[in-house]
């Protein structure tokens, strides 16, 4: 689960550091989108066991994509007002403009950082 939420950070904000308080706020922006994005509308699917192929390798099966939101619901745990809470938000969402959104934050993230990395370079005098 680590190692997951690690590439979705490293994807979403890159491998750069930010320590000002426009980067701090910039990202603060960025992650309850990108997790919208990621818990509603990106399919994964999950491994439900193995079996041998014919030629004795291990071969992992996996179950039907589903997003996150739709394996919780799925698990019936979820109360009500939750649930309708989720169908409310899922129709309040548009994925072309929350992925816009979110390019628009990580453009301006790379601006930021790459003006510091010009800075500190030995080429920029």
């Amino acid at each position: 689960m680590e190692q997951k939420n690690g590439a979705v950070v490293r994807r979403s904000a890159f491998n750069y550091r930010y320590d000002t308080d426009t980067e701090l706020r910039l990202l603060n922006e960025l992650w309850p989108l990108v997790n919208l994005r990621k818990n509603l509308f990106l399919p994964t699917k999950k491994v439900t066991g193995y079996h041998l192929s014919s030629k004795g390798k291990t071969v992992r099966s996996y179950d039907d994509p589903r997003t996150p939101a739709q394996r919780i619901k799925d698990t019936g745990i979820m109360l009500e007002p939750q649930g309708q809470h989720i169908k409310d938000l899922y129709a309040s969402l548009d994925l072309a403009g929350l992925t816009n959104r979110i390019n628009e934050i990580q453009q301006r993230l790379i601006r930021l950082a790459a003006a510091k990395t010009y800075s500190q370079s030995p080429h920029a005098a």
